[in-house]
């Protein structure tokens, strides 16, 4: 991997950046939505509602263990664009709080009860993706910068 031209985890750890994740359907329709995430232990963490009797395509990629594609990015133009896109597969974890409980505070701007109640509901589950594949870039000025790629986890910016 060439050396990203900013610091990805310290990026990934910036509150409130949402990312962006796609996967695809029980149909193989396109599936995107926005998530709330951490980035631990060289994954991405995310905590998803059950959707009643239409399942979450995102759940069911990390029951399966498919690939999904997550992009986290700034757009402040001319100044901050930077972006960081991974591919990898996705699995179910055990639900653990204070994990899910960091996920929220990132986006929340006071833990309180209701927070806590939703973060140990049995209707939401927890789940993560490794970052096998996947590149980061910068834009300053929105010039061309060197791009930085990665083919597997031991070549990503996770594996120190």
């Amino acid at each position: 991997m060439t050396e990203a031209s900013f610091a990805v985890q310290a990026f990934l750890d910036e509150p409130r950046l949402p990312a962006s994740v796609a996967t695809t359907t029980g149909r193989e329709n396109p599936a995107l939505a926005m998530m709330w995430f951490v980035a631990e232990e060289g994954r991405l963490w995310f905590h998803t509602p059950v959707a009643g009797d239409r399942p979450s395509p995102f759940l069911a990629a990390a029951r399966a263990n498919r690939e999904v594609a997550v992009m986290v990015a700034t757009f402040d133009p001319p100044d901050d664009v930077r972006q960081v896109r991974m591919t990898g597969p996705a699995r179910l974890e055990t639900k653990d709080l204070a994990r899910v409980r960091r996920i929220y505070e990132r986006y929340v701007p006071e833990w309180s009860p209701a927070w806590a109640d939703h973060a140990a509901s049995p209707a939401a589950l927890l789940w993560s993706m490794s970052p096998d594949r996947g590149m980061a870039v910068a834009y300053p000025g929105l010039g061309n910068h060197p791009v930085s790629r990665w083919s597997n986890a031991a070549e990503g910016p996770f594996s120190a």
